[in-house]
Order: C-alpha cells, then structure tokens, then sequence
C-alpha cells in the first residue's frame, strides 16, 4: 500500500540527496531530455528519481513507463532502485515501471503480437546460433573450426545490427572500411544462408535475439493497430547507456514512440565500447538535431574518483577532436584528495610486470589491503606474465573476469600437444623453442596476426606461450623439453 505524502514532502525525499545538477535533470519538463553523464556522475540516481518524479507530479502512470538498458545487471539495478524509492520512501509505486534490456522487452512484446501479425507459424528463441552458422559456413565454402564460426556469427551479428542485409554486407565493408575475418562475398553467401536454414520449417521460425528487435519493429510499423495498442500501453520511455544503440535498436525506439518525444536519454559519447557490434554514439550526438526544444544536462561531479584521478581523465578526453569534442564532459571530483597517477616505461612486458609486481608486494607490506591493489591489462593473454611475477613475489592473487593463463583452453591444448612431443622424443637437432614453435603452429601460432576476434585472441595467447618459452630457455639454456613442461605445470 502507497504511504500517503504531501508533495512537498515527496519532492524533498526525491531531491534532498541530490546536487543541482541533478534536480535539474529529475525536474526537467516532460518531453525529450538529454542527460550527458560522465562516469561516477549519478546516472542510475538521477534517471530512477526523474521516473519517479514524472509518476508523482501525474504526468505518466508507472505502467505506461518502459526503461531499457543494456544488461540484465543494469536493469536490476534500475528495478531495485525503484523498488527502493516505493519501500522506503513511499513517493509512489514505481515498482510497475518496466526495466529491462532492449531484448527483453522486444521478446515479451514479440510474444504477445507474434499470432496477430503473423498468424499460425510458431516460434522459438535459439539459445545459441552456432550449429546453424556451421552449417551456413560450410555450404559457402568458409572454414567450420570453432574460432571461425564464431568470428563468423560475430560478423552477421554486426550486420544485423547495423541493419546490413546479406546482399549490402559487401558494400557496407568496404565504406566502413571493416577488417573481416574471411572473404565478403562468401560472408554475404553465409549470412543470407544463415537466414534462410532458420526458416525452412513452414510450421516454425526460428530466431536469433537480433531477429527479435527485428521483428517487433517491423509489427509496429506495419500494423496500424498493433502500433495503436503498443503506444496506448507505454507513453514514456527512458534509454541507458544511450551512446551505445546500434542502428537497429535506435529503429526499435522509433517504432516505440511513433511521433512522440516523451524520451529521457542518458549517456556519455566517450564511454562508447560496443561499437565492434554495430553501436555508435552519433544517435546520442544528434539528439538535439532530432528534437530541437530538448532540454540537455550536463552531470559532471563525480564521485566515483579521487581529484587526481579525475584530472586525469579529463587531460585524456580533451584529445577529442571532431563531433565527440562538442559532447565532451569536464569532471569534477568529489571524493578527498589521493596520490597523483604516475606513468612508467619499460623495456618489455616481462620487465615491467616484475615492477608492478614489485609495487604491490611494497604496498601490502606498507599496510594497503590487497584487496583494494587490482592490475588491469588489455586482453586475457596477457595475464600470464603479471601471473609469473606476482608468484615469483611471492604475491597472492585471483585472476577476476577472465581465465587464468594455463586455464585457457587454447594453453590447455598446447600443453597436451608439447606433453606428447615429449613422450615421443624427438630425433631432430632443434632447439626447445623450435620445437615448441613447430607444435604450436597446427593450433594456430602464424607468422602475422590473423583477422576475426576469436582468432586473434587465440593467436595472442599462443604468443604468449612461445614467448614464455623463450624466456625460460634464455634463462637456462639446459632446459630441454620434459623439464619445461614440468615448469610450467608446477605453474
């Protein structure tokens, strides 16, 4: 049951925790707003009161509000925000309020128009795409390993969500100038062959999660009824995390609203990270162009980061040139001071794992709690020489969002494969390194990089591998083949 409250103790409940700029965007007319919020700004807070707020002031009821983000973690989050504003502060019932993923919510209305717009033929979600994309492969004539049937799901999941049909995805290569793992034509070939295995059952259609966004935008735009029903049912919408929609998700927000504009978008054009999959901030950079009388607000008080820190980061997004300059935030921190970021060089990853390493073990020993001392690297493969210089401190640690080095499974089988060269012996006067080379290249160690993500993530770490090898055996020369493998497993 809702508490009742005075308005104004409802709106101090909703702003009384909040900085000005913040009340500023929760208060902002309904209609378009845009709200660029840097990183540690608020966001989540700022949006959840703004729902809040337009439910309290009467300009929408919860139920007509739909709010979409990118994970499921983040639209948890936004539920639980939410469901905190009704328990604890009793302003209203905004635990009615639909969060969830753009996917989520094209899925349950899918499900509910699915037999009006298109009749007796059933459905059914695939949970993975892989054997279709296989089989796809194969019949245009493309490799069916397991790194090149994902790089090639990886590239129909682009182009569907950049709203490439098989027969543009050539051109659309070339004038984005993508680096593809395999030949276009044939890509083309195994995409539209793709599509078509999904369809061959006249009694169900299978589809894959872009299919969902497609499909529900497509009911929308082309049943006037359907469209009529949706936008009765939901009258405000508001996107997280705006700067990463891909063209087709900005297609299924247009359907959405029709010729409405009650839309709150949230977003920061410098945190784009999904633009491998088709996503751009251009939709967040031309909001304004689209709704000229938007109101915009600027987060820029963080109070995630340190002052430091924070004037870090504003030197590094001050090299934005172009568009993103216009749309740049300038940081201010809010927590108490901490030290000053320092940058260091050094010859070689090895050397300057072994000074991190050394870093933290003086750290830990001068009080700080290894608990809150995190090395960050830009891929998996590179975990395994920070692995080697924290043990070799004698440090501690847990590899955290990813597989440690020797349990990747590309590692896994190239130690299974050097272990038989081993029991084997070999008969040739190579040198270890040779020999490890040799045994590696079957798996996948190229002279060049290769293209395709899959690919090339498993290339970089049997890189990695070999260069350890060459490590070891520069360090001690009589190390043959049984005994490095027996390093590595004490490892």
């Amino acid at each position: 049951m809702m508490v009742a409250m005075s308005p104004t103790a409802s709106r101090d409940l909703l702003l009384g925790d909040l900085d000005e700029e913040q009340r500023e965007a929760v208060l902002a007319p309904r209609g378009p707003v845009c709200v660029l919020a840097g990183a540690g700004t608020g966001k989540t807070r700022t949006i959840t009161r703004r729902i809040a707020h337009l439910v309290t002031a009467g300009h929408v009821a919860p139920g007509q509000v739909l709010a979409v983000t990118f994970t499921q973690r983040a639209a948890g989050e936004m539920r639980a925000r939410l469901r905190a504003l009704t328990t604890d502060a009793g302003t209203a019932p905004t635990e009615s309020v639909q969060a969830m993923t753009f996917h989520a919510a094209a899925r349950r209305q899918l499900a509910y128009f699915w037999p009006r717009v298109v009749g007796s033929t059933d459905w059914q979600l695939l949970d993975s795409k892989f054997a279709i994309v296989a089989q796809a492969a194969n019949r245009s004539g493309l490799p069916t390993g397991t790194d090149n049937v994902r790089d090639l799901a990886g590239e129909i999941e682009w182009a569907k969500a950049s709203l490439i049909t098989p027969e543009g995805y050539p051109d659309a290569v070339a004038e984005n100038g993508r680096d593809i793992p395999f030949d276009a034509a044939k890509t083309a070939a195994a995409y539209a062959g793709y599509e078509a295995l999904k369809s061959r059952s006249a009694d169900l259609m299978l589809l894959d999660f872009d299919d969902l966004l497609l499909h529900t935008a497509a009911a929308i735009e082309n049943d006037a009824a359907v469209a009529q029903e949706f936008r009765d049912r939901y009258r405000c919408f508001v996107v997280d995390e705006y700067q990463d929609v891909t063209p087709l998700q900005q297609r299924v927000l247009s359907a959405w609203l029709g010729g409405r504009d009650d839309l709150t978008v949230v977003g920061d054009a410098n945190q784009t990270i999904y633009s491998f999959t088709g996503a751009s901030p251009r939709y967040l950079l031309d909001f304004s162009r689209r709704f000229p009388d938007a109101a915009v607000v600027r987060l820029e008080r963080d109070y995630r980061s340190t002052p430091q820190v924070v004037s870090l980061a504003n030197r590094v997004i001050a090299a934005a040139r172009g568009r993103m300059a216009g749309s740049k935030l300038h940081l201010v921190g809010q927590r108490p001071p901490g030290p000053n970021p320092t940058f260091q060089e050094h010859p070689d990853e090895a050397a300057e794992a072994a000074a991190v390493a050394r870093s933290i073990k003086g750290l830990i020993e001068s009080g700080t709690p290894a608990s809150e001392i995190a090395v960050l690297y830009r891929i998996n493969a590179q975990s395994e020489v920070y692995e080697e210089a924290l043990t070799e401190a004698g440090v501690a640690f847990q590899v955290r969002g990813g597989e440690g080095f020797f349990s990747r499974q590309e590692i896994r089988q190239a130690l299974l494969a050097l272990h038989r060269v081993a029991e084997r012996g070999t008969d040739t006067d190579a040198t270890v390194p040779e020999v490890v080379r040799a045994t590696l290249e079957p798996l996948g160690l190229t002279a060049e990089a290769p293209t395709g993500t899959q690919a090339r993530e498993r290339w970089e770490a049997l890189v990695a591998l070999a260069e350890l090898v060459d490590d070891e055996v520069a360090q001690r020369p009589q190390l043959d083949l049984p005994s490095l493998l027996a390093e590595l497993r004490q490892r």
